[in-house]
């Protein structure tokens, strides 16, 4: 690994959750060509921005996928 890339690498996971995301999705795009791009993935970006969006808002209740599990387990053997 060059040592510019390392160093990329390292600065880029210092940053936090969310503004990693961003670089992520940016790279991401960056491999796809941009006329490969689906309807089903525009429709699934949206998705998935409206989503962060509720999240962000406080608009939805985030539940732990352990206790979801759980919760549904043991709704399941009822």
């Amino acid at each position: 690994m060059a040592p510019d890339t390392a160093t990329l690498i390292r600065d880029a996971l210092a940053l936090d959750a969310d503004q990693r995301a961003v670089v992520a999705n940016a790279l991401l795009d960056s491999l796809h060509d941009a006329d490969d791009t689906s309807d089903v993935d525009e429709a699934w970006r949206a998705e998935a921005t409206r989503r962060l969006s509720d999240v962000r808002a406080g608009a939805v209740e985030l539940v732990d996928a352990d206790e979801h599990y759980t919760h549904l387990r043991a709704s399941l053997t009822a």
